[in-house]
């Protein structure tokens, strides 16, 4: 628990001019009044990423876990296959990719679904949600942004729920876990980004595809 929220502060710390600029755009968005194109369609994004993460996630905590041995491992290694498929027709294809600079709604439902699933055991959020993104033909930084900032309310939606439900323990282990998690998620986000700068989007899928892959065997 206490390291999801470590992590979760990390992102928060790392996109806060991007979450600074969402949250101006809530009162014109929710009036219809914002002309911020790129800002309303991310909040739409959230909103929808959110919802059906509860939806899809929370049956699946609840039930599917409890009573079944399916391995997330088992979905992962298949989106893996499908990473490395499209890397390698990008690297085939000829002339410039085309890449999306804002999210639709099929892309919010896709997404979202996506990390809804990510609640099975042996299945990384993070992988999965940028897995899904890169699928969707976003290019690499944006996939990583949309993905660290639709973790935000996701975790606090579930650590709300959990803190509601009388889950969540607070000591001196929670204090360490929390502190730990969130210097290295300071420093995973950054290294990620970095090497989304440096690298080219089919290399990107490929790696990433052989990373989910070998996931499988470990």
């Amino acid at each position: 628990i206490w390291l999801h929220i470590g992590t979760m502060l990390a992102a928060v710390v790392f996109l806060r001019k991007d979450i600074i600029v969402i949250l101006r755009n809530i009162p014109r968005y929710l009036q219809r009044e914002s002309v911020e194109k790129k800002a309303n369609d991310t909040t739409t994004f959230l909103i929808i990423t959110t919802l059906l993460t509860g939806v899809i996630g929370l049956p699946l905590i609840l039930y599917v876990v409890g009573f079944t041995d399916f391995s997330g491992k088992t979905a992962t290694a298949v989106i893996g296959l499908f990473l490395v498929f499209t890397g390698i027709l990008q690297r085939k294809a000829t002339g410039q990719k085309e890449i999306l600079k804002s999210v639709g709604i099929a892309d919010s439902i896709f997404v979202g679904i996506a990390q809804g699933f990510s609640a099975l055991p042996g299945i990384s959020r993070s992988g999965i949600t940028v897995s899904a993104l890169l699928l969707r033909k976003f290019d690499a930084m944006r996939a990583l942004k949309l993905s660290f900032l639709m973790s935000i309310p996701a975790v606090l939606a579930a650590e709300v729920g959990l803190g509601l439900m009388g889950l969540i323990v607070f000591d001196i282990n929670s204090v360490v876990a929390l502190i730990v998690s969130f210097v290295f998620g300071l420093l995973t986000i950054g290294a990620l980004f970095k090497v989304a700068k440096k690298i080219d989007f089919s290399w990107f899928c490929i790696v990433l595809g052989l990373l989910s892959l070998l996931a499988f065997f470990v």
